[in-house]
């Protein structure tokens, strides 16, 4: 561990962030089970605040199985132009403190302090300073996560929260890793737990005293990947943004289209295309734009930036139909081009989890299950 023995990555974590944005500037739903998300019969949780997780709440659930659990729970759909708000307040702290911040989600990011010293003992204080910075300047709670690499950083946040520091120094990286549940390691999904436990692989321990000759056989170059987390090794380096790639689709129309809902359809068939290939290449974007072409060949572009990076499908595809109905002339004339694209791209191995299954027009928030959401 010489390379990482000479990092000092830091993982910032917001504690349940939307719902507890949504307690922050509505004091009368504090305590009280908030559940943000889609509010369609195909919607997710995006985020449930933590007396809602007393119910068995998560992201990701299912919101119609959300309700039957907490059927006295306020249902909320997004704000994201006030989360965004805040995200940008929490990126401007981490900037104070390091040239290198790479932003994984509007809740979450990673940052480089090595320069700030040679140990994780002369790091901690700058750690935990910026933790109560944040809390100062947003009053929200998060959990910061200290380790000689991005994989140990962000599991010593998700294992300190909420509102929690964890600093994991190197000698003891074993002593905590060893007893953990296989699926706490990066690439292990309910599929690969599965295939590992049909080896008998159920805690990190096992894996990393497993056969490589096994791991490589079952899983190729991922089982050696695999083993090298287990053993709390991960080089990869922290990528900052660049401006120049991008990535972007385009269709011209065998006739003018005069119809909206038909652009619209077109637009959400290539916001797919467009952030397949971002997923597939573990990118995420912070500028979204959409072009249109005119049946005069006059062509114009509309785009809007993200303060912190995203690879939602959902939210890409929102911003894009923003920019097509608010932000475009469309009238009796019609279109004859309509492409969408993303720029200022970084890498990321962490995936957002997307924040709605089905997005209903403009990011609202609404209540539901007998209550009237705060305005």
């Amino acid at each position: 561990m010489a390379l990482e023995e000479q990092r000092r990555i830091g993982h910032l974590d917001m504690d349940a962030f939307f719902a507890a944005v949504e307690q922050l500037d509505h004091p009368e739903l504090r305590g009280k089970p908030v559940i943000v998300g889609g509010l369609g019969p195909r919607g997710v949780v995006a985020t449930a605040s933590y007396e809602a997780r007393a119910f068995g709440i998560h992201s990701a659930l299912p919101m119609a199985v959300a309700r039957r659990r907490c059927p006295g729970g306020i249902y909320l759909s997004g704000r994201f132009a006030r989360y965004k708000e805040i995200s940008d307040i929490v990126r401007g702290i981490l900037k104070r403190y390091s040239s290198l911040v790479v932003t994984v989600s509007l809740d979450e990011a990673f940052f480089d302090l090595s320069r700030h010293g040679i140990d994780l003992a002369s790091v901690e204080p700058v750690a935990r300073e910026i933790k109560e910075r944040v809390q100062r300047e947003t009053h929200l709670t998060c959990s910061v996560g200290l380790a000689p690499n991005r994989f140990l950083a962000k599991l010593a946040s998700e294992l300190c929260k909420p509102d929690g520091f964890l600093m994991i120094e190197p000698e003891r990286v074993q002593e905590l890793l060893d007893p953990l549940p296989i699926d706490r390691l990066w690439g292990v999904g309910k599929v690969t737990e599965r295939r590992l436990n049909g080896l008998g692989l159920l805690r990190v321990r096992d894996l990393r005293l497993a056969p490589l000759d096994l791991l490589v056989r079952e899983f190729g170059s991922g089982g050696r990947r695999l083993q090298q987390l287990a053993c709390g090794i991960d080089e990869s380096p922290l990528r900052g943004e660049t401006e120049s790639k991008s990535i972007s689709r385009e269709v011209t129309f065998p006739f003018d289209v005069v119809e909206t809902t038909e652009m619209e359809d077109e637009v959400r068939r290539l916001t797919r295309s467009v952030v397949g290939q971002l997923q597939r290449e573990a990118l995420v974007c912070r500028t979204v734009r959409i072009k249109v072409r005119y049946p005069d060949f006059q062509t114009i572009t509309r785009q809007t930036r993200l303060g912190s990076g995203t690879d939602s499908m959902h939210l890409i595809e929102a911003l894009a139909i923003h920019l097509l109905r608010d932000r475009t002339h469309l009238d009796e004339r019609g279109v004859r081009l309509i492409g969408v694209g993303v720029g200022n791209l970084c890498e990321t191995r962490e995936r957002q989890l997307t924040l709605f299954r089905e997005l209903e027009g403009a990011p609202r928030m609404s209540g539901t299950q007998g209550h009237t959401a705060p305005q």
